[in-house]
């Protein structure tokens, strides 16, 4: 019940509008867009396509939170307007490539990980010292 004086524009930025004009149904499709989008972009990146050969791979790296987190952003950026989201999505240049650093690591590297989180949790001190 207390007043915040702080200036809240100085503290937070705000980077989604639960109130804005799209339904779940357009938002969910947009992400979809912007995962083919990804995926697509993995295709056209030689050090991409490289690592992760198959089109499987390439798909489930573009699902990754990177990637979503980026379209959700992007709608918000351009107003929650799908039309120049989807263009941000796909510039001049080519598509948009977002990578997290998951990506870089190996396949044995990420297993070896999963392994490690599977017997230790989120104790990453213990994960550094016995798997890394």
């Amino acid at each position: 019940g207390e007043s915040d004086n702080r200036n809240q524009q100085k503290m937070e930025m705000k980077v989604w509008d639960p109130d804005n004009p799209l339904t779940d149904r357009q938002i969910d499709q947009f992400l979809v867009v912007a995962r083919a989008v990804g995926t697509f972009a993995r295709a056209l990146d030689c050090s991409s396509s490289i690592r992760q050969p198959s089109l499987h791979m390439s798909a489930a790296a573009a699902s990754r939170d990177i990637t979503l987190f980026h379209a959700m952003d992007t709608l918000q950026r351009n107003g929650y307007d799908l039309a120049k989201a989807m263009a941000t999505l796909v510039p001049q240049g080519g598509p948009v490539l977002c990578r997290d650093e998951m990506e870089e690591w190996s396949a044995s590297e990420a297993m070896l990980f999963e392994e490690a989180l599977e017997k230790y949790g989120k104790d990453f001190n213990d994960i550094r010292q016995d798997f890394v």
